[in-house]
């Protein structure tokens, strides 16, 4: 997000309207997958760092994913 604020002048504002997300049905396809996610996880804390540190909201998601991947 920075680069494209940055290189392209746009902001989390207009992407957000731009990419539409379910959370609803990202975990129920989640919860669907079987066997190791691990690289799932990682990569969502890859990407949640991209911008810098992670807040709180992201710090939720991620471990509400984690946790979602780690029952199964």
């Amino acid at each position: 997000m920075q680069l494209a604020r940055e290189r392209h002048q746009v902001d989390d504002e207009e992407l957000a309207d731009v990419i539409t997300i379910d959370p609803a049905e990202v975990w129920q396809r989640i919860d669907a997958e079987s066997g190791d996610l691990s690289d799932v996880v990682y990569a969502a804390e890859r990407v949640a760092t991209v911008d810098g540190d992670l807040n709180t909201h992201e710090k939720a998601l991620i471990a509400e994913l984690r946790d979602r991947c780690q029952r199964r």
